[in-house]
């Protein structure tokens, strides 16, 4: 009896550890299956006609056009990103957090003065998954600076200024009311209103830069409140404006600026927003319009109610 129930536990121990082995070995091998069953989203450059391709040779100021298509393969892409290298640096042009199965989206950038840049289009998924692509462009060696338009002592009313008018048409050279900015919707690049704005933690008084194309939707206060004609526009442009603190640019600099060199170099997309605000005297404001034309405001002065106006210059590329 004695003998038996020994055997009996060796026996149970016996089939307790082949029992854990087998339980062990099920998900090493579950385990390992699902890691190799992970897969990184996809990303790839679409050559089309109207396309930059690799090798490409762009002078300072034209168009660079990519179409980029990504897709996630176990999880949603929530981060796109496009970067330039040049020169051992890295800048950061685009990125943005999304949370998409994929997409496919047409870029416009403007070549700068770098001789050479790399382009890098890359995404990440909700594993951490990344992928990227990339392509080289050249600048022409033989591309000069463009000429500028320069605009003095500009007048623009805010929304309940009944003398001057809201929008400027820098083509036409024109600051007009609703009515005539009506007649020219694709030629209106800027318009102006106040209001007061929270600037870290603090309510301040805030001349503000602005366009027709504030939102895409036509929504907020901007279409609700200060002109809101402009839902009915068909045409409504987007200026981006950069809203860095860009050492190095001074009103000296931009007076003695007669073709586009500093106006291009001035301008970085990444920070380039939907509108500017706390626009007060002295303040310098690069921008690029829906055409690509980069450019300046100098502020010479701003009032501080809704029926004031604000006076500045403007230099823009032709």
């Amino acid at each position: 009896m004695k003998t038996g129930v020994i055997n009996n536990n060796r026996t149970f121990k016996s089939n307790s550890t082949i029992f854990l082995l087998c339980l062990f070995l099920a998900w090493f091998f579950v385990s390992c299956k699902h890691e190799e069953e992970v897969n990184p989203p996809s990303i790839n450059l679409i050559v089309e006609s109207w396309c930059n391709n690799d090798g490409d040779t762009v002078a300072i100021g034209k168009p660079i056009r990519f179409k980029v298509q990504a897709e996630g393969q176990d999880e949603n892409i929530t981060n796109f990103t496009v970067k330039k290298l040049y020169d051992g640096n890295v800048k950061t042009v685009v990125d943005s957090g999304l949370n998409s199965p994929g997409f496919v989206t047409n870029l416009t950038f403007y070549q700068n003065v770098e001789d050479k840049v790399e382009w890098e289009f890359a995404v990440m998924d909700r594993n951490r998954g990344e992928a990227k692509v990339t392509l080289t462009i050249f600048k022409d060696p033989n591309s000069t600076y463009g000429g500028i338009y320069e605009f003095s002592n500009i007048r623009m009313g805010y929304q309940l200024n009944n003398t001057n008018g809201h929008f400027f048409l820098p083509l036409l050279n024109k600051v007009y009311f609703e009515d005539s900015a009506a007649l020219y919707q694709d030629k209106v690049d800027f318009l102006t209103y106040f209001n007061w704005k929270d600037n870290n933690g603090v309510l301040e008084p805030s001349p503000t830069f602005s366009s027709p194309g504030e939102e895409a939707t036509a929504s907020g206060e901007l279409y609700s409140i200060y002109y809101p004609f402009l839902g009915n526009w068909s045409t409504r442009n987007f200026t981006k404006y950069d809203i860095s603190i860009h050492s190095g640019l001074t009103a000296e600099a931009f007076n003695n600026a007669h073709n586009d060199s500093l106006l291009i170099v001035s301008y970085d997309n990444v920070w380039g927003k939907k509108k500017y605000k706390w626009a007060t005297s002295g303040t310098l404001i690069p921008f690029q319009t829906a055409a690509g034309k980069t450019g300046i405001i100098l502020v010479h002065q701003a009032d501080l109610d809704t029926t004031g106006s604000v006076l500045f210059s403007m230099k823009i590329q032709m």
